[in-house]
């Protein structure tokens, strides 16, 4: 069969990429002084569906065993510790006390996206049509991370563009939301650290040792000069695998982006430390842009001018999160929690209105009018808890790591209009009620075979809503070689992740490590 023909296409490419990069550890270019390092990673991500496309997911003509991803990605990193520059200076100063440590690092990214060339005939239409946003999607060459590092006793000091973590969480983020997430190569089926995308940034930080009956009390702020950068978690095209569902409608769509304008700077400050040489915490205020944009309805001079507009809007988020091993019971809690001010939300009669006719048309009940975004001020919280323990049937030799988490989060002021701004089909006019409180479980187990060669783990996500991912995954590792094979499962209601519940998926990954 054709489908056939291409999986083992794509499998033997993928093999072959890998296969063909040389085996060697990471070199320096100064091989006596060891200053100048480079290291990299060479991978390919091959992705079958395993579930025919459904009413939920566009196109709808992707069948199981079809090819939905074929992505190639290489990363190089240069690494320069500045050392002979820093005596230099030491030596030219007066005072000769400088003592200053200087690196820099740029990693080059490189990705091409072959599904649109050799995947489904589906996907070569989708570039036929729309060829040169597609080229320009699935063919990334970028300076993705460039920065220099000065620092000097407690002060340290950051500049370039660069990735930026703050809190606790795992696979989903509240105070860790400062840099955008790259959503349209994988969605929630990919790696939370694989997706984020690097900003210029500043950032700077300062420990101030033992304050009173805190140890290592640091204080860390950053800035993203609005005028230098106001990058914004981008969307998946229309058609692409892993664009988000959405309706077939009449309307124009139109991306309104943050201008590159002070007013529009990223910027935070957090304060951390230890105490009792256990509880280690944060508290944090900073102000961003949300990957999940608002939708409003934009209506012009007449009805032909309506737009659906995506709007990004910023949004300050203030937390801290505390986290601590638990003697008795020998596990690790992680608690995190934050108050997003302004968070913008989707209220259909608010965001989309619909003005009365005067008097009935059947299968017109209004006319479109301006809408407005509106706001809600939102709690959230996350309870984690990490634990290693044996299971000595299955395992033997390595215990089991096992980790789970609960997101909650409360609105205030709540509106009982609240609408998840997806709707289901076929019924596009409807969407999924917000609750006052959502709750969300995750967890994860693993262990390690074969003196740590090979790694099975198990993912899963639950909404309590009803609606289910499950990852089961095993790495093999044979240096400097990784391989992968994951399936993905989603089920249930269509709500949260459950939008994705018609796309389950067996990915295979093969990796090449330089380091």
């Amino acid at each position: 069969m054709v489908w056939r023909r291409r999986i083992l296409a794509a499998l033997f490419s993928g093999v072959l990429l890998v296969s063909s990069v040389p085996i060697t550890d990471a070199f320096y270019i100064d091989p006596k002084k060891k200053t100048v390092e480079v290291i990299g990673k060479v991978q390919s991500r091959v992705t079958l569906r395993l579930q025919d496309a459904q009413e939920f997911t566009q196109p709808i003509d992707v069948r199981v065993g079809d090819l939905v991803q074929w992505r190639n990605l290489a990363l190089i990193e240069v690494s320069h510790d500045l050392k002979r520059l820093t005596r230099e200076l030491d030596i030219l100063s007066p005072l000769k006390k400088l003592k200053i440590q200087a690196k820099y690092r740029i990693v080059g990214r490189f990705l091409y996206e072959g599904v649109y060339d050799v995947g489904p005939q589906v996907f070569k239409d989708l570039k036929d049509r729309d060829k040169e946003n597609i080229t320009s999607f699935s063919q990334q060459y970028d300076l993705w991370e460039c920065y220099v590092d000065l620092s000097r006793g407690p002060a340290f000091l950051r500049v370039g563009r660069q990735n930026l973590a703050w809190g606790e969480t795992d696979s989903f983020r509240l105070l860790d939301s400062i840099n955008p997430l790259d959503n349209t190569f994988g969605g929630p089926f990919e790696d939370l650290d694989d997706r984020r995308i690097p900003l210029w940034m500043l950032r700077g930080s300062y420990n101030f040792g033992r304050l009173g009956p805190v140890a290592t009390f640091t204080v860390e702020g950053f800035w993203v000069p609005g005028n230098w950068d106001t990058r914004v978690a981008p969307v998946a095209p229309t058609g692409t695998p892993y664009a988000a569902p959405e309706p077939e409608s009449p309307l124009g769509k139109r991306f309104v982006t943050p201008s590159k304008v002070m007013s529009n700077s990223r910027w935070g400050v957090r304060v951390m430390g230890l105490i009792a040489n256990n509880y280690n915490f944060t508290l944090a205020h900073y102000k961003t842009f949300l990957d999940a944009p608002a939708l409003r309805l934009a209506v012009g001079e007449s009805l032909l001018d309506a737009t659906a507009e995506i709007v990004y809007e910023d949004v300050q988020i203030t937390g801290g999160s505390l986290s601590f091993w638990e003697e008795r019971t020998d596990t690790i809690v992680r608690t995190e929690l934050a108050w997003f001010w302004d968070e913008p939300v989707f209220i259909p009669e608010v965001s989309t209105p619909l003005v009365p006719l005067p008097f009935e048309i059947p299968g017109l009940p209004g006319l479109p009018a301006n809408g407005t975004i509106p706001k809600k001020n939102m709690l959230k919280w996350m309870i984690g808890l990490d634990k290693n323990f044996w299971i000595r049937a299955l395992n033997p030799t390595k215990t089991f790591f096992i980790s789970c988490q609960y997101f909650g989060t409360w609105v205030e002021d709540y509106d009982d209009r609240m609408r998840q701004p997806l709707p289901i089909y076929p019924d596009q006019d409807r969407y999924p009620k917000l609750k006052e409180v959502e709750n969300l479980f995750t967890g994860a187990i693993t262990t390690e075979y074969l003196h740590g060669d090979l790694v099975p783990t198990v993912a899963v996500f639950y909404d309590v809503r009803g609606a289910w991912l499950v990852s089961p995954m095993v790495n093999y590792i044979f240096e400097p070689f990784r391989v992968m094979i994951q399936y993905t499962g989603v089920m249930g209601n269509f709500t949260g992740i459950g939008a994705f519940r018609d796309r389950d998926q067996i990915s295979f990954i093969f990796s090449y490590l330089l380091n």
